[in-house]
């Protein structure tokens, strides 16, 4: 009786073996269960990512583009949107592709951005980041055809260099380069020097230095051209050129008082007589020593017979006192430079009337030197009888 008390309270080794090996499958059944219940609640609460935003980029020249962006793991459909800074200009969800053709045309020539972003179940992921984008249509023409300077006497018309984009022009010795106009014609739709907007015809530069044209198409694209103005050197001068102040007379030869080579001088006319009728100087009876009656002698003559005692009038005080065109060195020609007024006048220039004209060459206490520009005749005249007068300077 008692062997069999201590069997009925006792479990068998293999008993207890089977029972722990059963505990433990229901252990880690349970954790299982556990284990994938917890991975099906993850992934079902879980919002897409951030896609990346592809086309369009930059200037485009459809109003319709097609819009591309990444796929995101996750997303059940995407959501786009277009805007003209704060203003959205295009709205369109439900997409379930990662591209869209848009079927509304856009804006042009204004900056657009746009974005997307991915959606599923648990909602809405971030958006992308924006692409900056703008259509631009037109013609891409951006030439420069024409380019003058018709301010100028006579006009100056430019040579454009097509291939290289350049622009010369040559203007007269004289010219004003600071304020200079152009005058232009383009096949772009609008032309600028330094960001500065151009007028054809009104717009004033300076072009002491190259400058350079920006012609912009109405695509919006661009082209450069450079234009280089360059100043003519001088012009010989002739005789009847204006010049300092009166007219050129007479260009000094060799041989002449005063010439030197390679160097320009001469006689200027003033426009004008300075005086229709007038006496030689109002002291008539007295010898003025030293007058003489070369080229280049006339200033000598005129200094001499103003600085006569007495002396307060006649055609040598009248040129002495003479400012003229901001000169004031006028001077009473002597007989060999009034010979040279005649000539000019013989040449059409200097509106010298066909009378007599005095000289500053004395001839004696009572006379003067005078010349009759009818025929180009010399002659004497008493000092105080009236001839006309007209001024010279030398240059």
């Amino acid at each position: 009786m008692g062997i069999h008390k201590k069997r009925a309270q006792g479990r068998s080794p293999r008993a207890l073996t089977m029972a722990l090996v059963l505990a433990l499958l229901a252990a880690l059944l349970l954790a299982g269960a556990a284990l994938a219940a917890g991975h099906e609640g993850v992934g079902k609460g879980a919002k897409p990512g951030k896609p990346t935003a592809k086309t369009p980029a930059g200037v485009i020249a459809t109003t319709t583009p097609a819009f591309t962006w990444s796929k995101v793991k996750g997303a059940a459909r995407y959501e786009l949107r277009v805007s003209e800074g704060s203003t959205l200009r295009l709205k369109k969800s439900g997409l379930t592709k990662t591209s869209w053709q848009s079927g509304e045309a856009l804006p042009t020539n204004v900056d657009l951005t746009w974005k997307v972003r991915a959606s599923n179940a648990a909602g809405a992921g971030a958006w992308s980041k924006s692409l900056a984008f703008k259509v631009v249509t037109g013609s891409p023409a951006k030439a420069i055809t024409a380019f003058s300077f018709q301010g100028l006497t006579p006009p100056v018309d430019g040579v454009i260099t097509e291939a290289a984009h350049t622009i010369a022009l040559t203007v007269p010795h004289v010219t004003d380069l600071t304020t200079l106009v152009a005058t232009f014609t383009t096949t772009g739709a609008s032309v600028a020097v330094a960001g500065a907007p151009q007028a054809s015809g009104v717009t004033a530069n300076d072009f002491t230095s190259p400058l350079t044209y920006t012609v912009t198409a109405a695509d919006a694209s661009t082209q450069a051209y450079v234009v280089t103005v360059t100043v003519a050197a001088p012009a010989p001068l002739a005789i009847g050129d204006p010049y300092q102040g009166g007219l050129v007379a007479y260009i000094l030869q060799s041989g002449d008082p005063g010439y030197v080579a390679g160097a320009t001088h001469g006689l200027i006319a003033a426009v004008a007589d300075q005086s229709a009728g007038l006496a030689w100087s109002n002291i008539t009876n007295v010898t003025v020593p030293g007058t003489g009656a070369a080229l280049g002698t006339g200033q000598a003559n005129t200094t001499a017979i103003v600085s006569q005692s007495g002396c307060t009038a006649g055609a040598a005080k009248l040129c002495d006192d003479l400012t003229l065109n901001s000169y004031s060195d006028w001077y009473l020609p002597s007989k060999d430079e009034l010979k040279k007024l005649y000539d000019l006048k013989v040449l059409g220039f200097g509106g010298l009337a066909s009378a007599y004209y005095w000289s500053s060459s004395e001839m004696g206490a009572y006379f003067a030197g005078s010349q009759d520009f009818v025929d180009g005749g010399q002659a004497l005249s008493t000092k105080g009888s009236t001839n006309k007068v007209r001024a010279v300077r030398s240059f």
